[in-house]
């Protein structure tokens, strides 16, 4: 089983600390204790802990993946002309010995709620084996559009080719 980690989770929790120490300087200075508060550019006032609360709640929430159908059918036409051999036809494994790319050896190492980043990196930075990398970004964004439409995942929006993006996009159909 690989462990899941996400970007957006660790940045909430982040934010939250954020808000949490906001909280007490203004709380502390309001119930006539007496704060120490540093001066000059690490002070923190009533009004810029005001700034850290509204830029803390501006952490994009985390979407199901999705992928256009044009995108999906470029991938297709890539996966048939460079994939097949290693990965089948029916993306359950080739004649070369690459990995099912559907079902459940799919579904525990990238599904299962994982970012869409997860794979998309796993793909740009290892496939093909033979030249690593060597697709462009919105080459492998096509291929993971059509890998996510063999495995049950809904059309909707574009799959972003930035793996940063994907950090908020969650495998889930």
């Amino acid at each position: 089983m690989y462990p899941t980690i996400h970007r957006p989770a660790a940045r909430r929790a982040l934010a939250l600390g954020l808000v949490a120490g906001a909280w007490l300087i203004p709380s502390a200075s309001m119930a006539g204790a007496e704060t120490y508060l540093p001066t000059g550019a690490a002070a923190v006032t009533a009004e810029t802990s005001h700034i850290q609360l509204v830029q803390a709640e501006v952490v994009p929430d985390e979407m199901p993946v999705s992928y256009t159908a044009e995108q999906a059918d470029r991938g297709q036409k890539q996966y048939d002309k460079e994939c097949v051999d290693c990965h089948g036809k029916d993306l359950g494994g080739g004649l070369n010995g690459g990995p099912p790319l559907r079902g459940l050896a799919f579904e525990e190492k990238f599904g299962d709620g994982n970012t869409a980043s997860t794979m998309f990196l796993f793909m740009s930075s290892l496939m093909p084996p033979n030249s690593p990398g060597r697709y462009s970004e919105s080459t492998y964004a096509d291929l993971m559009a059509y890998i996510l439409k063999r495995n049950g995942y809904q059309p909707g929006a574009p799959l972003p080719s930035d793996a940063e993006a994907l950090d908020y996009l969650i495998m889930e159909k």
